[in-house]
């Protein structure tokens, strides 16, 4: 077996955690980052605030002082947000932009280097099918993911020939417990009602989500895979046809279809 070095952001749980679990057995050395840590892991942790540019150029560091190579990043630290565009503070906006998009700017900044130095190596930055469309109350959150997957395609140019492998995993809803770290932003009366409804209906989708573990393997394939495409959409059928079906209606008839599935015409 080529045995390759995995670093997984976003280990303590869900789908980080599964993977970082599977990867280990299957034997590889993986490193898990993230701020906290489970009893009776498998893989290696080093505590990381992936907010913190510092703290992540340190594990990086002791990462490849401990093993002289980088093969695989995962990032996959997320966090997700509810509330208006009206509502929403710069406080809570900040925060996601932290987690969501400077935690996968610093985790690449400082693995590049390295991979360029080995001259091979995979990225993937976890994504969501979100960053296709403005989801109503979750603009901020769509915002973000597209924020990574622009980024993503223009670090793909700007590392072209190096061998090394960079892509976004797009994924519909899977079951975690991403509902608990979730920021809830203060709702003004206009659209409190509304957001109660599309709160129940979400926090539904998440609990019917796809199991982690059914993520596995696809993503064993992409860390060996050549030639990555720059998106890769995963998730229920009806997830990923959304963003072939915008494409097909338009969007004004595709905003009615959202509109009418979050219940804010009701």
């Amino acid at each position: 077996m080529n045995q390759k070095v995995i670093v997984i952001t976003g280990s303590s749980s869900g789908i980080g955690e599964t993977l970082a679990n599977h990867f280990v057995e299957k034997g590889h050395i993986v490193y898990g980052l993230s701020r906290s840590r489970k009893d009776r892991i498998q893989f290696k942790h080093i505590a990381t605030d992936v907010t913190n540019k510092t703290n992540v150029f340190q594990s990086f560091q002791q990462i490849f002082f401990e093993t002289g190579r980088i093969d695989v990043l995962i990032n996959n630290a997320g966090i997700g947000m509810l509330g208006a565009v009206e509502d929403v503070s710069k406080e809570d906006f900040d925060k996601l932009l932290d987690v969501n998009v400077y935690g996968v700017i610093y985790t690449m900044q400082a693995v590049l280097p390295l991979m360029r130095q080995q001259k091979s190596g995979h990225i993937l930055n976890v994504s969501s099918i979100a960053s296709n469309h403005g989801l109503p109350f979750r603009g901020y959150y769509s915002a973000s993911k597209s924020a990574v997957d622009r980024i993503t395609e223009a670090v793909r140019l700007e590392n072209q020939h190096t061998g090394i492998e960079i892509a976004t995993l797009n994924f519909g809803d899977i079951k975690t417990g991403i509902a608990e770290s979730r920021i809830h932003s203060t709702a003004s009366k206009f659209y409190q009602n509304q957001l109660k409804k599309l709160n129940e209906i979400i926090d539904e989708e998440v609990e019917n989500g796809t199991e982690p573990e059914k993520l596995i393997p696809i993503i064993e394939k992409f860390i060996h895979k050549k030639n990555l495409k720059p998106h890769y959409n995963i998730g229920k059928p009806i997830q990923t046809f959304s963003v072939t079906l915008k494409r097909v209606i338009g969007q004004r008839m595709f905003e009615k279809l959202l509109a009418r599935y979050s219940k804010l015409e009701d």
